[in-house]
């Protein structure tokens, strides 16, 4: 266990973060699952977006674009790093 973890847990760690960071960018940008499975007290910020877009409330959609804008780019940058490069996202 002690060579696991100091040889291939390390080889892994970036593999394994890089994974999660890109599943997380489908998942706050998914619109279509999300419709279908959100409650009444939650919903996703996609979902949001769409409903103020229904209401014709498009400063507020806006802004909730803006921020999801924001942090699928910070995500995909810490990608990036984590991936020094190596890894095209295309």
């Amino acid at each position: 266990m002690k060579t696991f973890f100091h040889v291939t847990a390390r080889l892994m760690a970036p593999g394994i973060l890089s994974g999660a960071i890109l599943s997380w960018i489908t998942c706050i940008n998914e619109l279509s699952s999300s419709v279908m499975l959100y409650g009444g007290k939650t919903s996703t910020i996609s979902v949001a977006i769409y409903t103020e877009v229904v209401r014709n409330s498009f400063g507020t959609a806006a802004a909730l674009a803006s921020i999801l804008t924001v942090s699928t780019v910070i995500s995909l940058l810490i990608f990036l790093k984590v991936s020094k490069g190596k890894v095209s996202v295309v």
